[in-house]
């Protein structure tokens, strides 16, 4: 008998999305936001700082593994 795994449930999740930039440069963003805020808050401070690094150091980290 195969056993099921539980999906855990997330602490946070945020989703932000985008159309194409109109004409005018403008485009349409939309986010989204689940769960604990402040964590949020450090979720979107952390891909900050990720995308904000050279290409060549970027580097994925974890939290409390």
């Amino acid at each position: 008998m195969k056993m099921r795994r539980t999906p855990k449930k997330n602490a946070c999740k945020i989703m932000i999305s985008c159309g194409e930039p109109a004409e005018d440069g403008k485009m349409h963003v939309e986010m989204t936001c689940e769960g604990d805020e402040i964590l949020a808050a450090y979720l979107l401070e952390n891909a900050q700082s990720f995308l904000n690094k050279p290409p060549a150091t970027s580097n994925v980290s974890s939290i409390g593994n």
